[in-house]
C-alpha cells in the first residue's frame, strides 16, 4: 500500500501550528501519485505533474507542502526501478556534470540498465545554473559568481547530432554535459530553497537584484525562474536524505 505522506504532513501540521496562508493558495489535497517502474514512464509522469512557480511570498523555512514540488517529489519517492543513484552538485565550475554523464554512459551502456534514474541535488553556486537566462540580466545573478566562473556551458542544449556512445562530439560525450541534455536523458535536479532564500540574502545585501524587495519577497520571485522540470525541495540535502531511505543510493 503506498503511503500518502502528503495527507500526514497536512493532518500533523493541523496538530501543530496553525498554518500561514499569506502567499500561497489554501491546501488543497492533490492525489498521490501512481508508482512507476520504468524511467520512460517516470519521465513522462513528471513532464505532467505540477511545479509550483507562481509566488508572491516564501518564508525562511519551508513548513507545509503547499510551498515546494511536493507531488512531483513523491513520484521519485515511489518510484519502483532497481537503479536509482543520487548525485550532488555546489560549484558552478565542478565536475558534476562530467560525472553525471560518466555514471550514466557505464550504467546505460556498460552495465546495460538502460531505465537508470540519476537525482541530481544542487545547491549553493552550483543552483544558479537552474534560474532562467532571462532573469540572470534581471536580478544581476552575476554579482554571486566566483570571477572566472558562468553558467553559458550548463545552459546549452545539446548541440551534438550523433548518438553514437564511442563518439567524443555526440550527445554522450562533450556536447552532452549541460542541464538540458541531461534532463533529456531521464536526470531529475532537485533545487534548494535554502539556496534560494541564501541567494535572495546576498542580492540584498549587495544592492542587486529588483529594488524594495523583501528577502520573503525577492525569494519567492527567484523560485518562479528556477528551470520549469526541476523540483524545488525544502532542502537538497534534507530530500537526499529522504531519497537515501527510500532507496536511493548517493554516489558523489
Amino acid at each position: 500500500m503506498t503511503v500518502d505522506r502528503r495527507r500526514i504532513l497536512l493532518t500533523a501540521l493541523g496538530l501543530g501550528a496553525a498554518m500561514p496562508l499569506e502567499g500561497f493558495a489554501a491546501a488543497t489535497l492533490t492525489p498521490s501519485p501512481q508508482p512507476q517502474s520504468g524511467l520512460s514512464a517516470l519521465s513522462r509522469q513528471l513532464a505532467v505533474l505540477p511545479r509550483r512557480r507562481a509566488f508572491r511570498t516564501l518564508p525562511r523555512l519551508l513548513d507545509h507542502p503547499d510551498l515546494w514540488d511536493d507531488v512531483a517529489f513523491d513520484a521519485l519517492l515511489t518510484y519502483r526501478g532497481a537503479q536509482k543513484m543520487l548525485g550532488t552538485g555546489t560549484s558552478l565550475e565542478g565536475k558534476w556534470a562530467v560525472e553525471a554523464q560518466n555514471l550514466l554512459n557505464a550504467e546505460v551502456f556498460s552495465f546495460v540498465h538502460p531505465d537508470a534514474l540519476l537525482v541530481m541535488g544542487l545547491w549553493g553556486e552550483a543552483q544558479l545554473a537552474l534560474y532562467n537566462e532571462a532573469s540572470w540580466a534581471h536580478f544581476n545573478l552575476a554579482r554571486l559568481v566566483t570571477p572566472g566562473q558562468n553558467a553559458a556551458s550548463l545552459h546549452q542544449t545539446p548541440a551534438g547530432t550523433s548518438r553514437h556512445h564511442q563518439d567524443e562530439e555526440g550527445v554522450y560525450g562533450a556536447a552532452g554535459r549541460s542541464i538540458p541534455a541531461l534532463q533529456a536523458r531521464g536526470v531529475v535536479f532537485l533545487a534548494c530553497h535554502n539556496a534560494v532564500w541564501a541567494h535572495a540574502g546576498r542580492l540584498i545585501a549587495l544592492g542587486a537584484g529588483p529594488a524594495g524587495l523583501t528577502q520573503e519577497q525577492l525569494a519567492a520571485e527567484l523560485t518562479n525562474a528556477l528551470d520549469p522540470r526541476a523540483i524545488v525541495t525544502p532542502s537538497a540535502l534534507g530530500a537526499v536524505a529522504e531519497l537515501q531511505r527510500a532507496g536511493f543510493s548517493r554516489i558523489f
